[in-house]
């Protein structure tokens, strides 16, 4: 009776030795691709901020009184930092486990140093530029 559905039941196939390749751990545990994806979110949050401009200007003229002080005075600051406040907090904790898993020694320590100091830097200017922003909008 011949195989059905295209299967061969042949004698060497069924002895041959199944062979599968052992690929080795990249080394620092996958740190460095931690490392590399919290420099990359880093980079991509100031640059969110490009998305995030309209809306807040936009936010920003339907809470603009004509008289008298905002009632809602954070509310462009706030549409204007959100997206860049998702990037940043995620990039953040990626440069944060990186650091404690490899060490300050380890192969993606630099890449998450860099990533957690652009952070804080954009933190900081993001800071004061909201603190004058709502200075403006009394």
């Amino acid at each position: 009776m011949p195989p059905q559905s295209g299967h061969n039941n042949s004698a060497t196939e069924a002895t041959a030795p199944q062979s599968q390749a052992v690929v080795p751990a990249p080394p620092g545990g996958g740190h460095t691709g931690k490392a590399v994806a919290s420099l990359v979110l880093a980079i991509v949050a100031p640059a969110s901020l490009l998305l995030t401009a309209p809306f807040a200007s936009f936010a920003m003229l339907l809470t603009f009184p004509y008289n008298g002080p905002s009632k809602n005075p954070l509310l462009a600051p706030l549409v204007f930092w959100s997206l860049p406040l998702i990037f940043g907090i995620t990039s953040a904790s990626l440069g944060v486990s990186a650091l404690r898993k490899s060490g300050l020694r380890g192969q993606g320590s630099g890449l998450a140093l860099a990533a957690l100091c652009i952070n804080g830097v954009i933190f900081i200017v993001g800071l004061l530029m909201t603190l004058r922003f709502v200075y403006m909008m009394r």
